[in-house]
């Protein structure tokens, strides 16, 4: 499933990336890209796969700037973290210092700003478990890979 932010949401998100990554500056938060990208580009990305899935499930997104553990609840009172790869077949990636008590399960989104493809999603037990850390070329963080049997592929449950 392809989703793309309308004109008046990608208005929206840009407002908040740029304001999530001046307050983040300034209070001292360490940018942990991964990538060759921008921290304005990453920001902008992040916020824009965060207001998706919230535009999927049909939840509000989390339109604050200041720094969190999760991107925000579901329905049914579950937290999530979105992650974001411009690589069809990128990884579920988490920063080593993530606690298993920031949320509850990890999303996997695809895509660039505006668009983006579901993909799939990981219990926080299972990413954080340590049986995923890897190096991909910025430092070891946690990295599963899509065909691992914990990451949870959407389409796989009936979302498409």
């Amino acid at each position: 499933m392809i989703i793309e932010l309308d004109e008046t949401e990608q208005v929206i998100a840009k407002h908040l990336a740029g304001r999530r990554h001046n307050n983040n500056r300034e209070r001292g938060v360490v940018d942990r890209q991964m990538g060759p990208q921008s921290s304005v580009a990453t920001d902008l990305n992040g916020i824009g796969a965060e207001m998706v899935f919230a535009k999927i499930f049909n939840v509000y997104p989390d339109l604050g700037d200041r720094p969190g553990k999760e991107d925000g609840t579901t329905s049914k009172g579950s937290t999530y973290d979105v992650k974001t790869t411009k690589y069809k077949n990128g990884r579920l990636l988490a920063v080593l210092n993530k606690r298993k008590e920031d949320c509850e399960f990890y999303v996997l989104m695809i895509g660039e700003f505006p668009r983006y493809t579901i993909t799939g999603y990981a219990s926080a037990k299972e990413l954080l478990s340590g049986k995923y850390i890897d190096d991909l070329g910025y430092g070891k963080g946690h990295a599963m890979k899509q065909t691992e049997p914990a990451f949870v592929r959407f389409k796989d449950i009936g979302i498409r």
